[in-house]
């Protein structure tokens, strides 16, 4: 098993090539036969005006016991960090916890501005964001950054199969497909809300 690059002076780990290209192949398909539904379009991050900041061609949603034999040992590990590396305490994962696998393509220069994750929840906060790079074909654009001091390109993000896991509350952005078509998983930590 790859246990990852820790970064975390910056908040994120990085688990590159993690899943293999047939693993890629079989998530996407999988995916594809067994998603519950559409995200709705009115959903994710606002700016101060209210308007989207992103523009995805299309999010499914999909429970995570659909993928578990596939993600079980990458979203293990993931919850072992979040506990042990970064202090927090978890809730789950459960077996119908949602996924969202969107895709971004480039004739439409599909793109999500900088923003945070957060849950709209009394009980329950993000603590972290894990994305896996489920592309199947090459792209340009499309680059997964963060923001410290100033915008954050992470390169290994960029290969299929690559995991990426990072403090929701930091701000991050996937900037403008401009050639083909990126294709990604995200699953939210979750956790008691912060005090």
């Amino acid at each position: 098993m790859n246990n990852g690059n820790d970064q975390g002076s910056l908040n994120l780990v990085e688990w590159p090539d993690f899943f293999s290209k047939e693993e890629v192949k079989q998530l996407n398909e999988y995916i594809e036969s067994n998603y519950i539904s559409h995200e709705d379009t009115s959903k994710g991050a606002k700016d101060n005006g209210g308007n989207l900041k992103k523009n995805v061609s299309t999010v499914k949603i999909i429970n995570y016991e659909a993928v578990e034999p596939i993600l079980s040992r990458l979203v293990k590990h993931a919850y072992e960090v979040t506990n042990m590396n970064f202090g927090y305490t978890t809730f789950g994962p459960f077996s119908g916890q949602d996924l969202l696998h969107a895709t971004y393509k480039s004739d439409s220069k599909d793109y999500y501005d900088w923003h945070m994750d957060a849950a709209k929840s009394t009980t329950y906060d993000v603590k972290m964001t894990l994305l896996i790079n489920l592309s199947t074909e090459p792209y340009e654009g499309g680059e997964f950054q963060t923001w410290r001091y100033s915008g954050e390109t992470h390169k290994g993000f960029s290969r299929p199969g690559s995991a990426f896991m990072f403090k929701s509350h930091i701000l991050h952005r996937v900037k403008p497909v401009t050639s083909g078509t990126r294709k990604s998983l995200t699953m939210f930590i979750h956790g008691p809300k912060f005090k």
